[in-house]
């Protein structure tokens, strides 16, 4: 896109106000041109993240003082329409993607061992930037990925790009790669406990899904081995012992905020296994019982840009895409409430083009 084509003003749904108060829609917000290292995207399509809420509420990690006026939203898909004079990896034309992270340095050790989602100097989108909550977006490019070519939407490919990542990286975090084996995720039903229960299968591992009652026919259409409703909890433990013979799951995907999610992995958990953490809580455990099982408890924070690029490889490639529902950009409130609630059956994507 020649840049006298680029308009002056867009569509966004901005932060103005205090935490618990909703976004402004507006029509007339400055698009902002790119610094040297960063490019301008001009949106396809915006994921809707349950991590989006805490910057308009204020919780963790949010900081105490909110950030205003502020564009919320992380997970986009979109095409370069300008670079700055320093950018290497990317031209104008091209299909990229973007997650939690708006920048990284590429250069401390986290980011050259490849966990740049641990990166010293990581800026966080919607958060500490703004985000893709807008119809363009200005951004550092050494967050983002290409996009390969593909006839799957942008709307079903931009949740991949922190939900699926997430979801990938938890799963890889607990070590299982042997098909057969089991796992556990939690949270099934959701969007990053879905995708991870689908790379399980993926994977050729048995997936034990734990969700509401209400939610079992979610996980049941994508073939998961048996179902769990964490309603029944004195039932969670003996059933998911059963299934594996007594020995318990070497892996759990946590991505459930209940408290008691946790307390109740540590009981069913094979000896040696590994507890992921991916559903923020506060929880309150006795390490005693965690020890004797030698178990370890791994807080995943997002996925890595290696976790990025195979999940939409496994998307484009497998089809490992999420169920989508497309909201209007004058809609986030009411769909960030209903994340919020536990109330959303699909991704929801505000599709811009």
């Amino acid at each position: 896109m020649a840049t006298d084509l680029i308009p002056s003003v867009q569509h966004a749904a901005v932060l103005t106000e205090a935490y618990g108060m909703p976004h402004s829609f507006r029509t007339d917000f400055p698009i902002s041109q790119p610094s040297a290292n960063q490019v301008l995207i001009k949106l396809e399509a915006s994921g809707v993240c349950s991590g989006d809420v805490n910057p308009r509420d204020g919780f963790p990690p949010a900081p105490k003082v909110p950030q205003r006026p502020l564009v919320t939203g992380h997970e986009g898909v979109g095409i370069v329409v300008a670079a700055g004079d320093k950018v290497t990896a990317f031209k104008v034309g091209d299909r990229v993607g973007m997650g939690w992270r708006s920048e990284v340095c590429r250069s401390c050790a986290e980011c050259t061992r490849g966990d740049d989602n641990l990166c010293q100097k990581l800026k966080m989108s919607g958060y500490e930037t703004n985000g893709t909550y807008q119809e363009y977006i200005t951004i550092s490019f050494t967050s983002l990925i290409s996009i390969p070519s593909t006839t799957a939407p942008a709307a079903s490919i931009a949740p991949l790009l922190c939900a699926g990542a997430t979801a990938l990286a938890g799963l890889r975090a607990t070590g299982i790669s042997t098909p057969g084996e089991w796992v556990c995720v939690t949270g099934a039903a959701g969007g990053v406990g879905g995708l991870a229960c689908r790379y399980a299968l993926h994977m050729g591992l048995k997936v034990v899904a734990v969700d509401s009652a209400q939610k079992a026919h979610i996980c049941e259409a994508v073939g998961v081995h048996a179902f769990v409703d964490y309603e029944t909890a004195d039932t969670v433990v003996s059933r998911i012992k059963e299934l594996t013979g007594g020995k318990g799951v070497r892996g759990v995907v946590v991505c459930s905020a209940n408290p008691a999610s946790y307390s109740q992995a540590v009981e069913y958990a094979a000896v040696g296994g590994r507890i992921v953490s991916i559903g923020p809580s506060m929880v309150h455990l006795h390490t005693g019982p965690m020890m004797v099982k030698g178990l370890a408890l791994i807080a995943q924070c997002n996925g890595s840009t290696e976790d990025m690029q195979d999940a939409v490889r496994l998307g484009i490639e497998h089809g490992i895409l999420p169920q989508v529902e497309l909201i209007h950009i004058s809609e986030i409130d009411e769909a960030l409430d209903k994340l919020k609630a536990g109330k959303a059956l699909a991704r929801q994507v505000i599709k811009w083009s």
